[in-house]
């Protein structure tokens, strides 16, 4: 792309923001155009008075997602219904909004500090370099241009390790399989576009679909594979590799070492393998190989996964695409789990059907039979049947509203040709 036409669509990018009332964002566009990358602009070189006039990082990253990217975002003057927070970290914060009447998790920085927006926007970028999408990986829906945050999927179920926290959960080890799985098959899908996702942990493992389904999020910290500068500060001590934390050195394999982690905290249920012990145990992680205890009554297939994926040389560790396949063949083996119903299920719908498709409680079907299978596959149907007669009615109702207007119109009409013919009348006589 040449000079003129980067320009072209930058300023392009411009005219919209201000026609959606985004003045703030038009200023930083504006200074958008000072910025040539080396690429296009090859030789040419930029003045020391534009160089003071250059803005940080976050000035390019909003362009570069909105136009490079092809991003869409939500306008200044959009209306997003903001319901409850979902959580925060220590940059960021997440919350619950309506958009359009489909609900989406809101990702934006804590505090308008440079720093933290840029953060936000980095991995709205790191995200946006996933082109195709997977199941299991967090997607960027929208870029929301009032606070710069990023507008993504919504996972009902919370994250993985408020579930395994709480003693009322009921899993099994079949369950067990399918997250792990979900989890490879994500991380194996990150590797093969050459990304490292770097902090694998519980916290960053949402679930929905009935606990059935695992999303992967939280990319702040992701990077390129081969890339140079890395850092100690990047990951969580429980699931950090060993090599991490000696030699600060990276590589996809550091993603399998927390996967296996992570599955140890499954199977067992606990999710501290090493105690209440801070990062102490990080020592003896290198120096003396220490790792979460051994299982009993384990199969030993899971014994040998587990040992050669945390082996402390990266070396020897399996790739994801390995482990993903171990699993398969063994979930391919076992009994498939029989589908249950539940009132939490049920509620969901509900829930789904008053918030996203704005529809009256009343309209609402008898909660169904949640052992029958037969029940609840109608119980869904009802409700999808009930938003398409909704749909027709509110159709009915405008084309009342226009019928009403068009014979309104007639009306007028008549009484306009009456009145003509008494004007004629009126002239005939003169």
């Amino acid at each position: 792309m040449d000079v003129s036409s980067n320009e072209q669509i930058i300023v392009g990018a411009i005219q919209k923001a201000q026609k959606d009332g985004g003045i703030v964002l038009k200023e930083k566009l504006r200074k958008r155009s000072f910025i040539k990358d080396a690429k296009v602009m090859g030789e040419e070189k930029r003045s020391k008075t534009k160089c003071k006039l250059l803005p940080r990082r976050s000035v390019w990253m909003v362009p570069r997602l909105l136009v490079e990217r092809q991003i869409p975002c939500i306008s200044v003057t959009d209306e997003i219904e903001s319901l409850r927070p979902l959580g925060d970290g220590t940059f960021g914060m997440v919350e619950l909004i309506r958009y359009k009447r489909k609900l989406y998790a809101h990702k934006r920085a804590r505090q308008n500090t440079r720093e933290q927006r840029n953060g936000i926007l980095e991995e709205g970028i790191k995200l946006s370099d996933i082109a195709q999408h997977h199941p299991n990986i967090q997607r960027l829906n929208f870029i929301n241009l009032r606070t710069f945050g990023l507008v993504i999927d919504y996972c009902s179920n919370g994250s993985l390790d408020v579930f395994v926290r709480d003693k009322t959960s009921n899993y099994t080890l079949v369950d067990v399989l399918n997250w792990s799985y979900q989890l490879a098959d994500a991380l194996s899908f990150l590797h093969s576009n050459k990304i490292i996702h770097r902090d694998v942990k519980m916290q960053n493992i949402l679930l929905k679909d009935n606990y059935q389904t695992l999303v992967l999020t939280d990319y702040g910290t992701a990077t390129q594979l081969g890339r140079a500068v890395l850092t100690i500060e990047v990951g969580t001590p429980i699931t950090m590799a060993p090599e991490v934390f000696a030699y600060n050195q990276y590589n996809e394999t550091c993603d399998t070492y927390s996967w296996s982690i992570v599955f140890w905290q499954l199977i067992s249920k606990q999710l501290l393998p090493y105690g209440t012990q801070g990062k102490v145990f990080l020592l003896s992680v290198v120096q003396n190989q220490l790792r979460p205890p051994k299982f009993n009554h384990c199969p030993e297939l899971f014994i040998a996964l587990l040992y050669r994926s945390w082996h402390s040389d990266p070396n020897e560790r399996p790739t994801l695409l390995f482990i993903k396949k171990v699993l398969r063949l063994i979930l391919n083996i076992l009994p498939k789990k029989k589908q249950e119903y539940t009132s939490e299920m049920a509620n969901e719908i509900q829930n789904q059907w008053i918030n996203e498709y704005n529809l009256s409680e009343k309209y609402l079907p008898y909660e169904p039979r949640f052992n029958n299978e037969q029940s609840i596959n109608l119980y869904q149907e009802h409700l999808t049947m009930m938003e398409r007669i909704m749909k027709i009615q509110k159709d009915i109702i405008e084309l009342k509203q226009k019928q009403a207007k068009f014979d309104h119109y007639d009306e007028l009409l008549y009484e306009n040709e009456q009145l003509q013919k008494k004007i004629d009348q009126l002239r005939s006589k003169n």
